[in-house]
């Protein structure tokens, strides 16, 4: 009897840590997006997340979707985005899925750019982090 080939995990979420420069108040602020990898056709919902600070420790928990404020139809990706002032140095962020599962990494802030540290050994968020004006993986 032949073994069944495992699928490979399947990536939901991609997480988007990078600079952003504020025009207004001429400084670097640090944005962070999540969203879902499936593309929904009729809305673009809002992903539903808690989120938590400690010392150097972001933590985002998904909760689930969201119907969007506004009831026009749109394709689009649901979406969860914060833009913070105060992030300089080295941080955890962890993200739990819906299924509880939790992915860590390892990342160094700095005002003009995001490095990743470490990774976990397997993931379910694809990770785009970046200098200001253009990110990567």
């Amino acid at each position: 009897m032949a073994k069944a080939k495992k699928q490979p995990d399947a990536l939901e979420y991609r997480l988007v840590i990078t600079p952003s420069f504020d025009e207004r108040e001429q400084k670097y602020k640090t944005l962070v997006q999540l969203e879902t990898t499936k593309l929904f056709a009729n809305f673009r919902y809002e992903l539903s997340v808690k989120e938590e600070r400690a010392a150097r420790q972001i933590r985002y928990t998904v909760l689930g979707l969201k119907a969007p404020q506004l009831s026009l139809p749109a394709v689009g990706h649901a979406q969860f985005s914060r833009l913070y002032e105060d992030l300089k140095g080295i941080y955890e962020v962890s993200v739990q899925g819906l299924d509880g599962a939790v992915n860590t990494f390892s990342i160094r802030i700095r005002p003009d750019r995001v490095e990743l540290l470490k990774k976990p050994p397997r993931t379910f968020i694809q990770l785009a982090i970046g200098s200001e004006g253009r990110s990567t993986n």
